[in-house]
Order: structure tokens, then C-alpha cells, then sequence
């Protein structure tokens, strides 16, 4: 099919300096017209193709577009087609929807990998894809934003931001960055986050590896980490491993099991996802653990009383 033999030859291209149109044409078994027109079809794609004329010369592609020689075949391309497509339900972006353009145009729907991640429901309201549009061309373009934040336990505050990453993790949007007062590295939840502003601040400051700084901040987080004694019944055990895959269960008796989940103290995801289980579950420990979950329970049922 003619959309393989153009995969291929951006595959090709992308692995090497130049291709001359016959060592294309001698390769696919076409004539070098049908080359030629490839080659229009692939710019119309938006590829930055160049040719250079001469004996020496041949069809290249606008260096800073290679991937180090790194190269991706029919079915990786496939594969990437159809995450980016997932990718868009859940992150609203026009450079990504052009990118699974892209990538589409490139790769066949037929014999594509039939499974397709549905992420639309982890996309939040419009007021966090704006906020990450922003964040974006802040980390573009080097400059802070301003904005008023709420964290975990209701307190607010003005800051002044240099963000350098926005990322996904536990249902939310975050941003990490910079703050120039405090000179330290945060991590702020995108939805807490109001009255986002772009100043005209440019702070060229040389962070290094950003992603091995979002690792270490995540590492002194985890660290605050407290194991959490969880009982249950052993007809339950399935619902357990279908929630904590990688906690191993322990039999106490013939009427109990338990696992040990290691959760950061203040984070409201675990708590809420132990409540759901109702009475299918119980909490052991640590004590201030369990009366913080039982004071919730019961501030929640005399909400409904009222």
C-alpha cells in the first residue's frame, strides 16, 4: 500500500543523511517517478523535506526533525498513532492534536492495534485545560505566571511561579516549578489554582535535568509515606487485588486477611477510596489514621441528619 511505502521512507530519511529517488525507486520496486510524487505527498503531510541537486545529492529531512538515528518501524508508529490518539481525550492541546494528525497520516488504520485507551474521563473542566494551556507557554517561553493558591488543607496564598513541567498523576494535572522566592522546586495541583497570569518576568535560569528534579521531589514525598493496616474478609480478596495489585495479602485467620498499603498521610485519594469499601474493609492503624477516617465518616453522616 502506498501509505506503507510512505512510512517506510520517512523511516529511511529520519535513520539518514540524504536518499537519492533511484535508491528509493530500486528499493520499493517503483519507478522514480512514482518516487517523486511519494515525495510530494509526504511534504503535503508536513514533513520539512529538502532536496539537493547534483550527483551527490538526494532527498533529506530538516536535521533539527531526526530522531538521533533512533528508528521506528510500521508498527511503532502504529503503536504511537494510537496512544496520541487516546492521549487527546484527556488533554485538550492543538500541537498534540496536530502531532496524532501527523502520526495518522503516516500510519495505516488497517491492521492498527485494536485497542484504544478511552482517557476522557480523567479530563478535568475547561478552567484546568486553560490553566495548562497557559502553563505551557510560561515553560515556552521561560516566564512566570502569577496566580492565587489553595492547597490540600483550605490555606491560600499569592505566588509567583516559573514553571517548568506540567504532568498527570493520581486523577489531577500538576505543575512543577520554580519559586524564585522561597528558591526551591514546588508542585502545585493544577485545579487549586486560580487567577492564573503570565508576567512579563523571562528568568533564564539553567534547572538542569527538570524530569530528575520531579523525581527526587517525588521521592522526599513518598518518603513521608506511612503504612496503613487494612482487614478484610476473605471473599474479598479479589476486590483487594483488583484495588492494591501490589500489595501481597496475608492470612490472619480463616475469617481475615490483610494487606499493608504504604500511603503519604495527607494525601485525600486513599482516604477516599478506603471509605468507599464501606464495611467491606477495616482500618487497623495507625491510630490517628483511623480516627481521622472515622471522624470523616461521622462528620458525613451528621451532614446528612441536618
Amino acid at each position: 500500500m502506498k501509505i506503507d511505502r510512505l512510512l517506510e521512507i520517512v523511516i529511511l530519511l529520519l535513520g539518514r543523511e540524504s536518499v537519492t529517488a533511484r535508491e528509493l525507486a530500486e528499493h520499493f520496486g517503483v519507478t522514480v517517478r512514482t518516487i517523486q510524487r511519494d515525495m510530494i505527498s509526504i511534504a503535503l503531510a508536513g514533513i520539512p523535506l529538502y532536496a539537493n541537486p547534483g550527483r551527490s545529492g538526494g532527498y533529506s529531512i530538516l536535521p533539527e526533525y531526526r530522531m538521533d538515528g533512533q528508528l521506528m518501524g510500521p508498527e511503532d508508529c502504529k503503536w504511537v498513532a494510537r496512544a496520541l490518539d487516546s492521549l487527546a481525550t484527556s488533554y485538550s492541546g492543538y500541537p498534540l492534536e496536530r502531532l496524532a494528525d501527523k502520526f495518522n497520516a503516516m500510519a495505516s488504520r488497517n491492521g492498527a492495534p485494536h485497542i484504544y485507551w478511552d482517557l476522557g474521563v480523567t479530563r478535568e473542566n475547561r478552567q484546568v485545560q486553560e490553566t495548562n494551556a497557559l502553563l505551557e507557554q510560561a515553560i515556552g517561553e521561560k516566564r512566570t505566571v502569577y496566580f492565587h493558591y489553595r492547597n490540600a488543607e483550605g490555606k491560600e496564598s499569592d505566588r509567583r511561579i516559573q514553571p517548568l513541567a506540567i504532568h498527570y498523576k493520581w486523577y489531577a494535572w500538576y505543575m512543577f516549578g520554580y519559586d524564585p522566592a522561597a528558591q526551591r522546586y514546588i508542585t502545585c495541583k493544577a485545579a487549586r489554582m486560580a487567577d492564573v497570569r503570565l508576567t512579563d518576568e523571562v528568568m533564564d535560569i539553567d534547572h538542569g535535568d527538570v524530569r530528575e528534579k520531579m523525581q527526587k521531589a517525588e521521592r522526599e514525598y513518598f518518603a513521608t509515606c506511612v503504612p496503613i493496616d487494612i482487614r478484610f474478609a476473605p471473599e474479598q480478596q479479589g476486590l483487594m487485588a483488583e484495588y492494591f495489585p501490589d500489595c501481597p495479602v496475608e492470612r490472619v485467620s480463616d475469617a481475615e486477611c490483610r494487606i499493608e498499603l504504604n500511603v503519604p498521610l495527607k494525601e485525600r485519594l486513599w482516604k477516599a477510596l478506603l471509605l468507599s469499601f464501606g464495611d467491606k474493609v477495616r482500618v487497623v492503624g495507625p491510630p490517628e489514621y483511623v480516627r481521622e477516617l472515622t471522624d470523616t465518616a461521622r462528620a458525613f453522616l451528621r451532614s446528612q441528619q441536618e
